[in-house]
This record gives structure tokens, sequence and C-alpha cells, in this order.
């Protein structure tokens, strides 16, 4: 019997499809494209299933090909039998000729030879005539020419393009074929003779288009069905990462189907089935109500078929596109969402019998890793809710064992919810097991809702009890990001405590952990002595029951404070010994929070930054190894990835950023690696995509969250505001922020970047003409002066990072005081150098050139200058790289790393008519004299002296043939648009 194999109808996206993802295909076909245009013809050759992105892949390559350049020939094989000869190559030459321009006619009078030749002989002329179409355009540019679904492609374009690569061989030409695979995987049988002959050239590469990762996928999704971020777990389920099943499902839900089953992929599934053979129609059946891989001996059981006749079922289901293996002995059906119809279509008596067939042959023997959750799933839906508790109780333990607390969750949930008598009698511990291994696994919502569900019954516990559920309600809440919300369950948890004098060491240990807990919370909000007080409380309680658990969260939380006052040796000795009580206890979430304080210390406060990154990296692998990849292994890489940023290390922030992005956090630990991102962006020059994580970030954070929260949001956007020009709205936002220190924040580390922003702000504002209010400032230099008395209480090396930013903030003042000290911002730059923070040390020499080049140090001043453009390029730094060439050009200063990165300040603008008689030197003083500016302001802004510009300007009063200011700058207003 022969079977025709499922094939997915138009799985193609239309070129204004979203493209996203694909960063390692795009850097391999470019690669091959630079290898054609360096040394003749090459070909990439991508393979994968149908409705992967293939296509869309190689259009949006084209895209860029043809942005760089390149002539682009692009044409699709037809799946019909008898399609006419070269149809792919044809089709692409056709469209070129509807072109403008040599290329486009040469095309045409192309196609009109080859609609004349006719036969064998023709066939020959053909291959011919198109290999010098190809070859002449290759004179011209770079060509690219693209052969999509070659495996439906005739036989004469198949010679053609192994014709193409022997023949123009010098040429820069690149071929690219894109193919579906074989049912069975690999290369078609059709190809197979392409392939052998393609393989043996060295140009040639071979690469598979592999679904998009999840959380790539993920951002696809988002794109998509931006308010809908309910689906992606269905999405994941039903494509697996192909792009045309993600499609189709967001579509299907969005026309209003919840289960997202689109009714032509239905229909398809359901026409290619109804040709199988009963035998094979048993063995897809049976698994699609398998979980995940069926391995072949549990479908033997299951089908009860065996030997010859299940290998050929098995084969029949393989070839007709349904069923493919996985793993070393196991089957799947190919997509979920293939599962998910062929499941819908079974009747309830059929689909209870296979769940029962599953049950017994895996309760008869048929074990493998993860029985006990296969177990419970069959048990339950074959109707054997008994058993199906025996069954989930032991996979949420075996889950928990192996670190697998999302599985868990789902598990220990199904406990609480089956109908039976024991099930109801256990079900608020099975709430419990849940809400803690969802908090585990990263799930807060959950973790959330299952403790404030429990909490709600009426049979909820009382007393001590209550208060610890209410504790770690505390600790989700704050886990999920709704910081005010935590602390509010914390007080709660502390004033249910009964009086403290059961001597009881259960209720003691209970205690230890609501004080801890309670004390944590009161650090994140930064009110140290508050967290001291209460810490100090918990410690006795901990010590004396030798709760573990309680006591290294407690260490954690006064040794991170101690830090700050000034015995920081003492506070990070806590720190450590915190480390190794939460090692000792077994306890991973307590371990992760006292290895990401401790990182936090070094990279932050104590400026350790090469042990404070290497901690939070070895704590952010072995958190990943105890389960915690989506949560505490987040928290510890945006912490690596802060200290790298501050040590100029960027490149490898951002490896630390994608890392911790891949593991899909939610919550706080989603919002601070936003605002690690952010910076990131910034920094380089994405303003754009930083606003976009500023804005994701203030959707968690909300207009009342905690400081720990609401002061680097409010930062951030104060340099963004100020990169984007717009000084005011970021003395503005600093405002904002200093309403948050007034009310209340011990954390001085945090406080001293808003200061300096806000003298920043205030220093370009009033350069800019455009001063803030009077009150504003004072009220920014009563907390700058506030600052300065708490760092003289502060640990030795936080106290000299805050110095340095009080500094920065005396330099800023300098900027804008007439006869300050040009030597200012030097001192600056040199502090910053010994702190080993290159970003603001570059900004530092920046202000430095700009002072000393002002005051006539003209040599002092380029060295600066140049020293800030090292700076600043070898960490990419786009916008400050940009305010470099704009002094660089208003000096008349040549700076080698602003021509190696490309950083202009001032582009050059076309002129004409009476301006096109000025020397650039004129037309840059004639530009500042139409800002308004005197000649004092004009020669500070270019850096020559007022006698200077007035010579300047006596030159452009004649060249123009005017007599004031007023009509030099209507004359440049009326010939610069830009003006």
């Amino acid at each position: 019997m022969t079977t025709r194999s499922l094939s997915w109808p138009d799985v193609r996206e239309t070129p204004a499809e979203v493209f996203h993802g694909r960063v390692a295909e795009l850097d391999l076909l470019a690669e091959a494209l630079r290898d054609a245009v360096a040394g003749g013809a090459s070909a990439v050759l991508l393979g994968g299933d149908a409705g992967v992105g293939k296509t869309r892949l190689v259009s949006e390559f084209g895209r860029t090909a043809t942005s760089g350049g390149a002539v682009v020939l692009s044409g699709r094989a037809l799946d019909i039998a008898d399609a006419p000869p070269f149809w792919p190559v044809v089709s692409a030459l056709r469209e070129q000729s509807r072109s403008r321009g040599a290329l486009g006619r040469e095309c045409a009078a192309a196609l009109s030879r080859l609609d004349r030749a006719d036969g064998p002989a023709g066939r020959v002329e053909m291959l011919g005539e198109l290999a010098a179409v190809v070859e002449r355009a290759a004179r011209r540019a770079p060509v690219v020419l693209v052969v999509d679904d070659l495996h439906r492609a005739d036989r004469s374009t198949r010679d053609l393009f192994a014709y193409l690569l022997a023949a123009l061989s010098s040429s820069p030409v690149l071929l690219v074929g894109t193919y579906r695979d074989d049912p069975a995987g690999g290369v078609p049988v059709d190809l197979l003779g392409l392939t052998g002959e393609l393989r043996r050239h060295r140009g040639v590469r071979f690469a598979r288009v592999e679904p998009l990762p999840r959380h790539e996928l993920a951002e696809l999704v988002a794109r998509w069905a931006p308010e809908r971020h309910d689906v992606e777990d269905l999405v994941w389920r039903h494509s697996g990462g192909n792009v045309f099943l993600a499609r189709e499902t967001v579509r299907a839900v969005l026309d209003g189907d919840p289960h997202g089953v689109p009714q032509s992929v239905r229909e398809l599934v359901r026409a290619g089935a109804a040709g199988l053979s009963a035998a094979a129609t048993a063995v897809v059946r049976a698994v699609a109500a398998g979980v995940g891989e069926v391995e072949h001996a549990l479908l033997a059981a299951v089908v009860d078929v065996d030997g010859a006749e299940l290998a050929a079922a098995v084969r029949e289901a393989a070839d007709a596109g349904f069923v493919v293996v996985a793993g070393a002995d196991g089957y799947t059906l190919r997509h979920g969402l293939m599962t998910e119809v062929v499941s819908a279509d079974l009747l309830p008596a059929e689909r209870v019998e296979l769940h029962g067939r599953y049950a017994t042959a895996l309760h008869g023997g048929h074990r493998v890793p993860g029985s006990a959750a296969r177990l419970a799933h069959h048990w339950q839906l074959a109707g054997r809710p008994d058993e199906a508790l025996e069954a989930t109780l032991d996979a949420a333990q075996e889950a928990e064992r192996l670190r697998g607390y999302a599985e868990a969750h789902r598990h220990w949930l199904r406990a609480a919810t089956l109908p039976v008598p024991a099930a109801v009698r256990d079900r608020s511990r099975y709430l419990e097991r849940a809400a803690a291994a969802a908090a585990l696994a990263g799930d807060h919502g959950s973790a959330v809702a299952l403790l404030a569900e429990r909490l709600g019954e009426p049979d909820a516990p009382s007393g001590t009890e209550q208060a610890v559920l209410r504790s770690r309600l505390g600790r989700y809440l704050g886990a999920a990001g709704q910081l005010t919300e935590a602390e509010g369950a914390h007080r709660r948890a502390v004033a249910t405590l009964p009086a403290d004098d059961d001597p009881d060491d259960t209720a003691v240990a209970a205690r230890a952990e609501v004080l801890a807990g309670y004390a944590a919370a009161l650090l994140d909000r930064a009110d140290y002595a508050g967290a001291r007080t209460v810490a100090e409380e918990a410690l006795v309680a901990a010590r004396r029951v030798g709760e573990p658990r309680a006591l290294a969260s407690v260490l954690a939380t006064l040794g991170f404070g101690a830090a700050h006052s000034r015995d920081g040796t003492a506070g990070l000795d806590a720190l450590t010994e915190a480390v190794a009580v939460a090692e000792a206890g077994g306890d991973p979430e307590t371990l992760g929070e006292c290895l990401a304080r401790r990182a936090e210390l070094l990279t932050g406060p104590l400026n350790a930054l090469d042990g404070g990154v290497a901690a939070a990296r070895a704590g952010a692998e072995r958190m990943a190894g105890l389960g915690l990849g989506r949560t505490a292994s987040v928290s510890l890489r945006v912490v690596a990835a802060n200290g790298l940023f501050r040590a100029g290390a960027w490149d490898e922030a951002e490896q630390e950023v994608a890392t911790a992005w891949a593991a899909a956090p939610s919550g706080a630990q989603m919002l601070e690696l936003r605002l690690a991102r952010a910076r990131l962006r910034m920094g380089r020059g994405d303003l754009d995509g930083s606003d976009v994580d500023l804005t994701a970030a203030e959707l968690v954070a909300g207009s009342t969250g905690l400081p720990k929260q609401r002061l680097p949001l409010l930062i951030l956007r104060a340099g963004l505001e100020m990169w984007r020009g717009n000084p005011e709205l970021a003395f503005a936002h600093v405002g904002k922020g200093l309403d948050v220190v007034e009310s209340g924040i011990d954390d001085v580390f945090a406080v001293a970047p808003l200061l300096w922003h806000g003298a920043r702000a205030h220093a370009q504002a009033v350069l800019a003409g455009r001063p803030p209010d009077a009150s504003g400032l004072r009220r920014l230099r009563r907390h700058r002066r506030d600052l300065v008395e708490r760092g003289e209480r502060s640990a030795p090396a936080l106290r000299g990072v805050i110095a340095s930013y009080e500094a920065m903030c005396s330099a800023e003042d300098a900027r804008t005081t007439p006869g300050a000290d040009p030597d200012t911002w030097r001192g600056v730059a040199d502090l910053l150098d010994g702190l080993g923070q290159p970003y603001p040390g570059s900004y530092a020499r920046l202000r430095s050139a700009e002072a000393l080049l002002s005051g006539r140090r003209t040599e002092d001043g380029a060295a600066d200058l140049r020293r800030a453009a090292d700076l600043a390029a070898g960490l990419r730094a786009g916008p400050l790289l940009t305010e470099i060439a704009e002094v660089a050009h208003r000096a008349r200063i040549e700076v080698p790393a602003l021509a190696a990165v490309g950083a202009v300040g001032h582009a050059p603008v076309a002129v004409d008519g009476p301006l096109a008689r000025l020397t650039d030197r004129e037309r840059e003083v004639l530009e500042v004299l139409a800002d308004g500016a005197t000649n004092k302001q004009i020669a500070a802004r270019l850096f020559i002296t007022p006698k200077t510009v007035g010579a300047h300007l006596a030159s452009v009063f004649a060249k123009l043939d005017v007599t004031n200011r007023t009509s030099a700058a209507a004359v440049l207003r009326e010939h610069r648009a830009d003006i």
C-alpha cells in the first residue's frame, strides 16, 4: 500500500510576516555570500520540517542581501508532476524582468530566447542561456539565486543548480536551496543524487533549520498576540517551535477556539489518517494517547500487536508523516497539534480503553524514568482515581527529588483535585506543597494563588501555623515583584504569632522563620535599621533550635546591612557564614538568597567587581543545578551582568543577560533582568529598546513599588532622557526619585547615582538655556549633603564609591560655574580609573577635555578626549561616542578611535546658494549664532576666542551681504531646512 506523506497546506509566510530570531542561520548565509564574493560561486542548502520557517528565513536574507547591493533572484518549485523545465529560475527572471534598468531588460530578452527553445537540444540551450544570464548579472553585483522547495524541483532545475556551481566558479554567485526533510528524517530521496554531488564541492554548506527555541517562540507569539500572554504554553505544546503551526494556533485562538486547533490543520490530519490501514491507525492513536515518547515495547503492549505486523504498521505511519522516531527506541507524533487532533477524534470508550491499557502496561513492569507521572496520567484518564492518587503522590515526590519543581507543582495540584476521600482529607497539605513547588519553579503567580486559597479556606490554620503560611505568602509575593503586598503579608504574619513564651522547639523554629522573612522584606525596602532589629530577634530563636533556613537568612540580612555601616568586613564574614549554613541545611531557596546577597554586596557597595562577578556566576550555575534556573539563578546572573557593566565587560554582561532571558523568568526576576538589559541597551545606543524594557518593568513595579524597584527605574529613566537630549525631563525623574528617598531608605549606594543624574541633568539644562526651578536644585543639594554625611558612617569601600559620585556632582556644578578649575573633571576621571569603572571614567574624560579645551589647554584637552574615545570605543558605547565625536568636531581634533568605530558627531550637510561661499568653520559659527548665542557663548562652544568669533562673523556678514546677526540667521534658515 502506498501512502502519500502528510504535508501542510501553504506553509509560506508572506514578506510582511514578523521575522524573529534565526541569527545563526542568517550569519551562515551572510558568510557564504562573502565567500562567494571573495572566491567564486558557492551554495547553501537548508533542510527542515515543513513550516519550520525556511522560506521566511531566505526571504529575510534576500532582503538584507538586496540592501547590501546584491541582486537577489528567487523562485519556488511547483508541486505538480509536469512542471515546466527550470521553472523556479525562469519565474525568478520573469519577476526581475518587470524591474527597470539594464538587468530587467536583459532578463526580458533572455526569457524571449528561452521561449523559442524546444526539445532535448532546447533544454541544453536553456541551461547555457540561464547560466549566461546569471553570469552577466554577477558582473554588475553579487548574485543570490534562491530555489525554494528544491525537493519539488524538476530534474532540469536540479541539474542547473549543480551546473551553475561548476560553470560560475569565479563569479560572485551564491546559490541557496531549501528542501523539506524526508518524513523519516534527512534528505528526501529525490535529492540524494544532487546532494551527493554537491557534498564533494568545497564551497557548499548544508544546514538544518531547526524549530525555534522556546524563548524565541515566546517573543514571536508576544508580537503576534501582545494581549494574550496566556497562549504561549499552548502554542509551544502544539508547535514545538514550528513557526507555521505556532502561527496557525495563535490564529485559531484569536478566532475564538480556546483549544487553538485550526480547522485547516484538523481537516488535513483527518484526511491523512483516513488513508491508513487499521494497524497503522491503531499505532497513530496509541502514540497520540501516550505521554511524550512511547517506547517500542510499551507500544507493543498497548496495541497488542508485535513482530512484523507492528513494524509494518509503524513504518506506514512514519511514511505518511504521522509518526517520527524519538529517543533511542521510541515514537511520537510529528507535532503536538497533530496529537491534539488525533486525541480529540477518539470516542470516550476508545480513550478510556487506551489509557487503561497504558496504565496496566506501566504498572505491570514497563518502567522507565518518569513512569510514576505517566502512570498517574493514564490511571486518571482511565477513570481510576484511587490508583491515580497513589501514582500522583509518587510522581510529585519523584519530581522533587529530581529538582523538577514545575512537574512537582502539577502533580501536587492534581492530587488536591482528585475526587477520592483520601485526596479530600489531605487537600490542604497538597495545596501547600503545590504552592512551594510552584515558587521553586518560578511560577510565582500560582504560588501566591494557591497559598491565598489555602489561607481562605474554612479550616485554615490559626496561630503559629497561620503565621508561617502568611510569611511564606509574603515570600511568594516578593518573588512575584509585589513588594508592597509582600511587606503587608509579612507584617500580618508577625502580628499573628502567639506570645514568644512557648518553649516548644517547633514553635520557636516557626517564630524564627516568620521573623527572618520579615527582616528580609525590610531589607528589600532598604530599611536596614528596621531589618537589623527584627533579624537580631530572629537570630536568637534560630540559634536556640538550630533552624538552618532561618539562621542562614538572618545572617545574610545582618551581613548585608552591616556592610553599609563602618564594618564591611564583618558584614561579608556574616554572609560567608550564611552561605555555609544554607549549604549544610540543604534548602536551595535559602542558599540562593544568601548567594545573591553576597554577590550583590561584592559587586555593589564593596566594589570588589572581579570577586563579586565570579561569585555570582558560580552561584548561578549552582542554582541552575539545584532546579532554580528560573529564579535564583536568574537573580545571580543579573548581579553578574550589573557587575560586568560597571567593570566595562559589556559583551560578557550581554551574554549573562541572554542566558538569564532564555530561562523565561517572571516576577521580580524578570523585573531585575529588564533593568539590567535596559542599562546595557542604553549604554550601547539602543534607546528605543531600553525604553521598551523600562516600560515593561514599570508594569511590574507599578507607581507604588518599593525603593528597590522604583529607584533604579527612575535613575534609568533619567539617563535615557539625558541621551535623548531632554535634561528637563531627566531632572523631573530625579525629583520623583527624591520622593522615594524621602519615603525612607538606608541604601546610600542606590541613592548616589540618582544624585549624580540630577546634577548632570541640571548642568545640561542650564547650558541649554533652560534651567530647572531653583527649588529643585536646593532640594538636590540638600540630599547631596546628607549623602556625604551618611557616607562618612559607611564601610571604607562604600565610602570611596560615594566620594566618587559626590566628586562627579561637584564637577557637574563646575560646568555652569564661571572661572571653575578646569582640572576638576580630570581629578574625577583619575578617581574613577582607580575604581576600575571605564564607562563613567570615559564620561569624566570627555568633560575634562571640554573644560581643558575651553581653558585653551588644547594639548591636554586633546589627550583626555582621545582617552575618553578609547574607553568608549572599547565598550561600543554609542551615545557617549557620538558626544565625544561632537566635541572633537567642534575642537577640530583628530581622534583615531572615533574613525575606527565610525562615530560621527556632526554629519556633513549639503549647502547651496550663499551658504556655499562660507568655510566650514564660518558655517559652524553661524549655526551657533542662529541659536541666539553671544560671541562669548559661541567661543565657548567652539573652543575658540571671542576675538576669533568676531573675525569669522565679519567674514560671514560680508559673504552673505548682510549687516547684522538677525539677517545672517535668516539666510541660514532660508537655505537649511534642518535648522
